[in-house]
């Protein structure tokens, strides 16, 4: 009994990369939302306390413009282009703020101002400062760990992806199973969508996709420009990330003509709906993304799909 103990011990050890000596440099609790979006308790120029979207398909530091004035005080100096995933818009900028999160606090930390409605999110925690370090989402934990960069070793059960950049947002390879057919595609990593696997539109109509499914829903979807598109919700055959096979995806043909839904840079989107199945941890100063399986892996995508297969 008493090396039963042990092996198991080891084994949990080995996967959760305690072995391995990761020790984050800090920590801080998270909220897993209902629509499958992470969010954090943060302060902007000695604000209260706010409620922050954690998004690694925004490259910059967000600042609700609805709470301006009331909640937090911020000085804008310029003006930026802002490209969502339907479109595109001009919005203001504030080179230099103080920002705090946990136990860590910055100065001099840029802002963009969006209009989010009042009841969706405070601000956007986005790549100025994910990429600060390396940073894991910890699904089972609830928490974000950070590691001083070129620290972290991987875990065995890792499933590493090389990132590179489309429009400022990480991109990775994957493939994807749709209609018997498999491609090796490159996805956008954006946990602030709360999405599975939407298909941008170029891809959807290089490949003659658009009318080969009867979709089972039809989606709507807006983004940080204020503009929205349409999706067709179809069934992806499955998608391979590294050893690992999901069979029978929920995604979607993107028929959005504006914003970066509509770019031919990159094939598609994965959402948090998809990567929340995974602790994810992004290396970005060493260029990749790791995706470690949690106990989410299996868990259903839709509830209107539940029947269908465990979808």
């Amino acid at each position: 009994m008493m090396n039963f103990l042990k092996i198991t011990v080891l084994f949990l050890l080995c996967h959760s990369g305690v072995i391995a000596g990761n020790k984050p440099s800090a920590e801080i609790p998270f909220e897993l939302g209902p629509a499958s979006r992470i969010y954090v308790k943060c302060q902007v120029n000695g604000s209260r306390e706010l409620r922050f979207l954690f998004d690694t398909g925004a490259t910059d530091m967000v600042i609700n413009s609805n709470i301006l004035d009331k909640d937090v005080n911020m000085d804008f100096d310029s003006s930026v282009v802002n490209y969502g995933a339907t479109g595109s818009n001009e919005i203001r900028s504030s080179s230099s703020n103080s920002f705090k999160v946990g136990m860590m606090a910055f100065t001099k930390v840029p802002f963009i101002a969006i209009p989010y409605a009042r009841d969706q999110w405070d601000g956007v925690l986005g790549l100025w400062f994910i990429r600060r370090q390396v940073t894991e989402v910890n699904y089972t934990d609830r928490k974000i760990y950070f590691y001083s960069n070129g620290s972290y070793i991987p875990p065995r059960n890792a499933i590493r992806l090389k990132v590179e950049y489309v429009m400022g947002i990480p991109v990775v390879p994957v493939d994807v199973t749709v209609n018997g057919r498999e491609y090796k595609l490159r996805l956008s990593v954006d946990t602030g969508s709360d999405r599975v696997l939407d298909l941008n539109s170029p891809f959807v109509n290089q490949h003659g996709l658009l009318g080969t499914q009867k979709p089972f829903a039809i989606s709507v979807i807006s983004s940080s420009d204020s503009n929205s598109g349409r999706l067709e919700n179809v069934i992806f055959d499955g998608i391979r990330l590294g050893e690992l096979n999901l069979p029978l995806i929920p995604g979607a043909f993107s028929t959005v003509k504006s914003g970066i839904q509509s770019i031919a840079e990159m094939d598609g989107v994965m959402g948090n709906n998809l990567l929340k199945r995974f602790n994810l941890v992004c290396d970005l100063q060493a260029g990749y993304i790791y995706l470690i399986p949690n106990n989410l892996l299996y868990s259903p995508f839709y509830d209107s799909l539940s029947g269908m297969n465990g979808l």
